[in-house]
């Protein structure tokens, strides 16, 4: 206790939760000086507390560069995100698992994609040796606005109309040049992963940066899992094909484990492999032990 009767407080939380009422006050957004010196802090301070806030899925930049809360803030979603579908069994470590074979097989970051309800998709896993790059731009809320420029998310529309009916109500984001945001266009490209059962993003949600995902199939047969890798454009056109059977061959094995088909055991060995698997914590939502 401090003198007073007050309690202590930390003064770095008692800041962000400033800044949260802050851009809330401005739902048109703040650049990163206008929220400084709103907050009497220096400008990185404040560029560090928006990328801090985009990442966790708070609040998210628009084109001219001012950042604003996220249309569906991520209070208390994690622990549904992560909660099995109803009726199915909880998959338990079998995705967790997938996640970790797909990054094993590929040295690619890698990430599991639960949605839950008709908007709301969240980045529950992902795994990635210290110093790979992680795909600019992507916290633990994928906001609705940007579903459609991500693989990850494509996988979740081509198998959820309610979802896709959602992420239309509002004119399609163009987050990069080469972004779907034709609704005829993007409607051709879910009927192709309905087709192929794999869904891909040449640069439309970050230049320089690619996206591949599968659906995992619960038991009852809903699609609400995508488990998916990021990689650099150029790495997607030298070994698109082989990064893409890799996706599909552990989302499908992940599926029958899930389903009880399977023993949930490691995949065949790559060879050469010698690869420690660690958890990327940046992105991984929940809570921590």
């Amino acid at each position: 206790m401090v003198p007073g009767g007050g309690s202590r407080s930390l003064k770095t939380a008692a800041t962000v939760l400033r800044a949260l009422r802050l851009l809330g006050d401005h739902p048109g957004g703040l650049c990163a000086n206008d929220l400084a010196e709103r907050l009497g802090k220096s400008a990185a301070t404040a560029r560090y507390m928006i990328n801090t806030l985009c990442e966790a899925g708070y609040a998210e930049r628009d084109g001219a560069g001012r950042c604003r809360l996220t249309d569906a803030p991520p209070w208390g979603q994690w622990g549904a995100a992560s909660s099995p579908v109803p009726g199915d069994p909880d998959p338990g470590a079998v995705l967790a698992e997938a996640t970790t074979e797909l990054y094993r097989r590929t040295r690619q970051r890698s990430y599991l994609v639960r949605r839950t309800g008709t908007v709301v998709a969240s980045v529950t896993d992902s795994r990635g040796h210290q110093g790979l790059q992680k795909l600019p731009g992507l916290g633990h809320h994928i906001p609705p606005r940007h579903a459609h420029a991500l693989a990850l998310t494509k996988v979740l529309l081509a198998t959820s109309p309610a979802y896709l009916e959602a992420v239309e109500n509002e004119p399609l984001a163009r987050l990069t040049t080469t972004t779907l945001v034709d609704p005829a266009a993007l409607h051709r490209e879910l009927e192709r992963v309905r087709r192929d059962g794999i869904a891909l993003d040449r640069e439309e949600y970050a230049e320089g940066f690619a996206t591949l995902a599968a659906p995992v199939i619960a038991p009852s047969g809903a699609a609400t899992v995508a488990l998916g890798l990021s990689c650099s454009a150029r790495r997607l056109a030298v070994d698109g094909d082989e990064l893409g059977d890799a996706v599909r061959a552990v989302a499908a094995r992940a599926t029958a484990q899930w389903a009880g088909e399977l023993v949930a055991e490691p995949m065949p060995a790559v060879p050469g492999d010698t690869t420690v698997v660690g958890r990327d914590e940046d992105l991984v939502s929940g809570p921590r032990r």
